[in-house]
């Protein structure tokens, strides 16, 4: 049994002027985007591939996409130490391929993300691998199918994958900060499918819809409570993107020999992460990793329009 870096997320990813939300358009986007051996260059020595994609009813009734994120880098070695000759200059290149084993689960688009060993991709680079692939998948297809009929043009994803907040992770995060200089709240376009309930979803539905507008931000200058802001930052459960200007402790760790030293903290810098327990080798363990999912209360939300796109879903593909 190994402990492995756990990440949950909520994927916000709309097609088109309409923003169709996610669990519509897998069948003929996510899925081939993800299965068509496209490879996310991240650099000159990293790339990202998705491996093993498929979408499948995980238990009953509960259909999942599920796959692995591959990092496949090359690692520069210039020094080695050995207790017989000690530090020593040397300049190799080594391959290596770390992964993450992900689910991403379509009755409310939440998502785990699990690594296997420190280097493997985190929520960030799944985000950015995940976006960058779709996003070229849509605009090969286009390209391609440019000179057939419009409605045979996919439409443009807009994608953000925001990883959960608890009040606890966004306390630890403050816990250098001598005070907050300024808390931003950016909103972009959330799936279709949420409820409007939260403040957050009704600032999406009541204006920034209203205005025609593709994101929008709420900016606070030096809010007193830290407790009032992490309990806020925990309300917004996926929904916005946060980010703190921050003045931070003389003498701690953050702090700079007992001079003012200001800082941001973004929002993949507060999201929770924790620990899982998984007995099988990680590349084939995601039931055991979806039966440990059924203890986390931010993946098993699920609102009254996501239920009536999951019934829709289903009906459609059992047809």
């Amino acid at each position: 049994m190994e402990t492995k870096q756990t990440y949950i997320a909520n994927i916000n990813m709309v097609f088109g002027e309409d923003e169709e939300p996610l669990i519509r358009r897998v069948e003929d986007i996510i899925l081939p985007a993800l299965t068509a051996g496209i490879i996310r260059k991240a650099s000159s020595k990293t790339n990202y591939i998705f491996q093993d994609v498929k979408l499948c009813e995980i238990s009953e009734n509960e259909w999942v996409i599920q796959g692995l994120l591959i990092k496949d880098t090359i690692v520069d070695i210039k020094s080695e130490y050995s207790k017989s000759k000690g530090l020593e200059k040397t300049d190799k290149q080594v391959k290596n391929a770390p992964y993450s084993l992900f689910i991403i689960y379509l009755k409310n688009h939440r998502m785990i993300l699990v690594k296997n060993q420190t280097t493997s991709p985190d929520i960030r680079n799944f985000s950015s691998a995940f976006k960058g692939i779709i996003k070229e998948y849509v605009v090969t297809y286009n390209k391609n199918n440019a000179a057939k009929h419009e409605n045979e043009r996919f439409p443009f994803p807009t994608v953000y994958v925001t990883g959960i907040k608890t009040a606890g992770s966004v306390k630890d995060s403050l816990k250098d900060v001598e005070k907050i200089n300024e808390l931003v709240i950016k909103f972009f376009p959330l799936n279709a499918e949420w409820d409007y309930d939260s403040v957050f979803g009704t600032i999406d539905d009541k204006i920034r819809k209203t205005i025609q507008a593709k994101a929008g931000r709420m900016i606070f200058p030096s809010p007193k409570s830290k407790d009032g802001v992490a309990d806020m930052i925990e309300a917004t459960d996926g929904l916005v993107k946060t980010k703190m200007k921050v003045t931070y402790k003389n003498g701690t760790e953050m702090g700079d020999g007992g001079q003012t030293k200001t800082g941001t903290i973004k929002d993949n810098e507060i999201s929770e992460i924790m620990n899982l327990s998984i007995r099988k080798e990680l590349d084939n363990a995601f039931e055991e990793v979806h039966n440990l999912g059924k203890e986390i209360k931010a993946l098993n939300t699920q609102t009254k329009n996501q239920i009536i796109d999951y019934t829709e879903f289903l009906n459609r593909y059992k047809r």
